[in-house]
């Protein structure tokens, strides 16, 4: 079965982020031997002096495959592992589902999250009511509202970007477009204009890989190389994609 599994506001400044604490989690239930994780995708909420963030009023969703069987547990180990390795002073919340739970409620608010101001008691009434487990873990509990947006955006499939996939963080160099769609979870390459990149041409891959979740796919940006011939593409600078992922 597949799960998501949503987290917000586990850091403060002086701390690393939750998308680092995101992959810790991953590998954590990894070794529980209680599944195995697809994905790690950021998300941009508002960004207003209204709402206390970190830094970028970002959040967090995990997909992860498991045993049906196994539901609570796995929502347990993270529950557990979030309350022992949050750092101080944050208000971190969680959110945990199956993929089949995710209602057009969820999603329509986790859209509206990224243009408005949003409580937590909506984040916590619209859960409950697709059967979603959602807790405030820590402090305010305000990091619900992050935790299920992210997990609704997931699910939406328009929005936000990889921080991880399996073999991603290993690519490095000059790779052909076939090699990369067969050994990561990368679903496909697309320049921003003109044609898409045939399997036999090379890409140039920098130290900053973050597919985007387009229709539902994890999709590479690219871009035509014009000055090395070893190479046919290049990636799209990190502040384009960032702009185009948020």
């Amino acid at each position: 079965m597949r799960f998501l599994i949503g987290i917000d506001d586990t850091d403060n400044p002086k701390t690393s982020s939750t998308g680092f604490l995101a992959q810790r989690l991953c590998g954590y239930l990894e070794e529980k031997q209680l599944g195995h994780a697809e994905s790690i995708t950021r998300h941009q909420l508002w960004q207003s002096p209204q709402i206390l963030h970190t830094s970028n009023n970002s959040a967090i969703c995990l997909t992860f495959e498991g045993e049906a069987a196994r539901r609570s547990e796995i929502e347990m180990a993270c529950r557990s592992f979030i309350l022992r390795e949050y750092s101080p002073g944050a208000n971190a919340g969680f959110a945990f589902c199956a993929w089949v739970q995710v209602t057009p409620e969820v999603f329509t608010w986790a859209q509206s999250a990224k243009g408005q101001r949003v409580q937590r008691e909506e984040a916590i009434q619209i859960a409950r009511s697709a059967g979603i487990a959602i807790a405030g873990l820590t402090g305010s509990g305000a990091g619900v509202i992050g935790a299920l947006a992210a997990i609704g955006l997931r699910f939406r499939g328009e929005d936000g970007r990889f921080l991880w996939l399996p073999n991603m963080q290993n690519l490095k160099g000059v790779h052909r477009v076939s090699e990369l769609l067969e050994s990561t979870s990368i679903d496909r390459l697309e320049p921003l204009r003109g044609r898409t990149p045939r399997l036999d041409e090379k890409v140039l891959l920098g130290e900053w890989i973050r597919p985007v979740l387009k229709d539902g796919y994890c999709v590479l940006l690219v871009e035509p190389e014009r000055k090395n011939p070893e190479y046919d593409w290049h990636l799209l600078g990190m502040d384009e994609v960032r702009k185009l992922s948020s």
